[in-house]
């Protein structure tokens, strides 16, 4: 009876179970439907006021992604900006809480719209997650995002949001066929990845007829004129002029007028040394306007192997390497000189080998350029980032850095501190003059100032956020420092510092922004970055492991290097923390060290031994073992098993230079012994 009862209730709880799912469901499905129907009558903010509801009601633990997608969809299609923040809310939202098969198709349809951003690799990993349901695929499409996201600290993502405009962009202007996930041509692939280039060609490959018999005549035999063809042997002549006959009908057969765009992107990194080119084209297959590799792609592959379907007189011009397909691709690259230099390059390249060739027998020169000619494209681009933001640039990107250090509090909790230090000043005054007048005098600022007292309409803030292992936001902390300004020294670094308990790796997210809230400035052009923005970073990492919090095993904190300084002490130490680890010439060197566990003695007291050595670094970076510049050991008893110190290390000797400092302790009760390193340099 008990086995009966037992079974009943199970049965009973995954009947209700089901009939929540199932009206969850249902309500899902009718709010999707509702606000489509308010789309369909026009009634744009209806349909997203009505979508954002019922994304937000209490208690809705699941939701149908479609919402979600066709939300930021809409929003971004019409640059409607005051929606942009629930826009970003609701993808994610949508990535991780839709479990229905609407939301499960849902989801699928958005991976395959990331695949040109993400790369293949990534593409396969999330499809394979997708096939075997795995929880971990929408955490996953988050953390990309996140890690993306210019801002972090603000609750709009900008780049999330220009990858959606870039997607309206591409579906309403690319659409001379439907062959990507976007329903557009292959341009839509490049410009979601990079938005607009920087130079457009577009046009059709031609032969001119009437001057297609002299071209082939100087190119098969570039010293023959007519006063020097009069001289020849008759026989001589009239064989190459029917040779030439020969391969000029074939470069008609060949020739398919293909429609060609070309995209040129000059600046998509300050390091990039070599034009980026997309090359897309009337495909020699099947007409589509696609994708090309390179202008050889339109030359059919007949064209390549004439000999296979032609009579012995051709088989001599393909001895000779004078193909029809080498032949157009001579006349395609002459036609695209003005383009860009890669083409005049090419098109020199290939004649200097037509030229040093003359008429021996030399096979597979066309394919052979035309694989040279791939590996330089591809080369190029490997020089690049897989997507770049068109936005970013236009708003001054701040110096940042980000420095770590591990310890242990006072109850052996392992905890972490974090300094965030940037450089703000000159995205500052970039504002301030364009605001106040370029002829504005900045010397009439006062050195040493904080410009953020002195111009209240200014902020300053550096954000601390950590993630979860599903990317959700578990921790951010925030501060708004001062801006000191420094006449001679513009680089100068704010520092803020941040303290959190280190339990494990977390990801982890560092960022700065400037602001400027006085509603009579002037803007930087239109954005997703919020209009009061003048300055920004971010640096998104991972933290190290974790210290050790047992009390059995010997612990040693990370290394801290400062010097004494009297502008001021780093908070919370007591000298100037040296995060950069540089150290002004002449001055003594600061060390702080904390060891953890260690064993008392019979006499209750504990006891270390500590060893530092200093080691010169080459130019290469490699440490002179053989050639220690300081080395000394110390000897501490502590009545703590918890022992703090700053210690002095006399460095006046010391020429300028890289050095790494060794540490070394141990502990003399249970000879567990610990070591750390730094490298620090001394400037003059």
């Amino acid at each position: 009876m008990r086995v009966k009862i037992r079974f009943f209730q199970i049965l009973t709880i995954v009947t209700l179970t089901a009939m929540y799912s199932v009206s969850a469901t249902a309500q899902n499905q009718l709010a999707y439907d509702q606000g489509m129907e308010e789309l369909h009558n026009g009634n744009i903010t209806q349909a997203l006021d009505l979508w954002y509801g019922h994304y937000n009601t209490d208690g809705q633990e699941s939701v149908d992604s479609r919402i979600g997608f066709e939300f930021i969809r809409v929003v971004t299609e019409r640059r409607m900006s005051s929606y942009y923040q629930p826009a970003t809310e609701m993808y994610y939202i949508a990535l991780v809480r839709g479990n229905d098969n609407e939301s499960r198709t849902a989801l699928r349809q958005e991976i395959d719209r990331l695949e040109p951003l993400v790369g293949e690799g990534i593409y396969r990993q999330w499809v394979e997650w997708w096939d075997q349901r795995n929880d971990a695929l929408g955490p996953d499409i988050r953390g990309y995002w996140v890690q993306k996201d210019p801002t972090p600290s603000q609750e709009v993502n900008e780049r999330l949001i220009e990858h959606w405009e870039r997607i309206a962009y591409a579906s309403q202007h690319f659409r001379k066929n439907n062959s990507t996930a976007f329903g557009t041509d292959d341009r839509a692939l490049i410009y979601i990845r990079y938005g607009e280039p920087d130079r457009k060609s577009t046009g059709i490959l031609t032969l001119q007829s009437e001057n297609i018999k002299p071209w082939l005549q100087r190119q098969i035999n570039p010293g023959l004129d007519n006063a020097s063809e009069s001289r020849r042997d008759a026989e001589t002549a009239g064989g190459q002029r029917e040779q030439i006959e020969i391969l000029q009908d074939a470069i008609y057969e060949f020739h398919r007028y293909p429609e060609y765009e070309i995209w040129i992107y000059d600046q998509l990194t300050p390091m990039q040394s070599n034009s980026i080119i997309y090359l897309f084209g009337t495909d020699v297959q099947n007409d589509e306007f696609k994708l090309q590799t390179s202008i050889d792609d339109f030359i059919p592959e007949r064209a390549y192997t004439m000999e296979r379907n032609r009579d012995d007189d051709s088989v001599e011009f393909t001895r000779a390497g004078i193909t029809p397909a080498l032949m157009l691709q001579l006349l395609y690259y002459e036609q695209l000189v003005r383009v860009d230099s890669f083409f005049e390059n090419r098109l020199n390249d290939l004649r200097g080998r037509v030229l040093e060739q003359g008429l021996q027998a030399f096979r597979d020169m066309d394919k052979d350029f035309e694989a040279e000619t791939i590996e330089l494209v591809n080369q190029a681009r490997l020089q690049v980032p897989h997507d770049q933001s068109s936005y970013e640039d236009i708003i001054p990107r701040i110096p940042l850095q980000v420095y770590q250090y591990r310890y242990l509090d006072e109850e052996q909790n392992p905890m972490i501190l974090t300094f965030i230090e940037s450089s703000a000043q000159e995205a500052f005054l970039i504002d301030y003059l364009r605001n106040n007048g370029r002829n504005n005098d900045r010397d009439e600022i006062p050195n040493g100032v904080n410009l953020l007292e002195e111009f209240s309409n200014y902020e300053l803030n550096h954000t601390l956020q950590s993630y979860d292992r599903r990317w959700a936001l578990t921790n951010q902390l925030e501060a708004t420092p001062p801006l000191i300004y420094h006449r001679s020294s513009p680089n100068t670094a704010t520092s803020t510092y941040f303290q959190l308990p280190h339990n494990r790796r977390s990801q982890m997210s560092a960022s700065v922004l400037l602001n400027n809230y006085d509603p009579e400035s002037r803007t930087l052009e239109e954005s997703p970055f919020p209009t009061e923005v003048r300055g920004w970073n971010k640096f998104q990492y991972k933290q190290p492991r974790p210290l050790m919090n047992h009390p059995d095993s010997l612990e040693f904190a990370d290394l801290v290097l400062g010097y004494p300084d009297s502008l001021g002490v780093t908070e919370p130490f007591e000298f100037r923390v040296a995060n950069d680890q540089i150290i002004p010439f002449g001055v003594t060197l600061l060390l702080h060290i904390e060891v953890y566990h260690l064993m008392r003695m019979s006499n209750g007291f504990t006891q270390f031994e500590l060893t530092y050595r200093i080691l010169p670094v080459d130019d290469a970076g490699n440490v002179l073992q053989d050639q220690t510049e300081f080395i000394l050991t110390l000897n501490f008893i502590n009545e703590e098993v918890h022992v703090v110190e700053d210690l002095e290390i006399e460095t006046a000797d010391l020429t300028p230079g890289l050095y790494q400092l060794v540490v070394h302790i141990v502990d003399m009760e249970t000879d567990q012994n610990k070591e750390r390193s730094i490298r620090f340099e001394v400037m003059d």
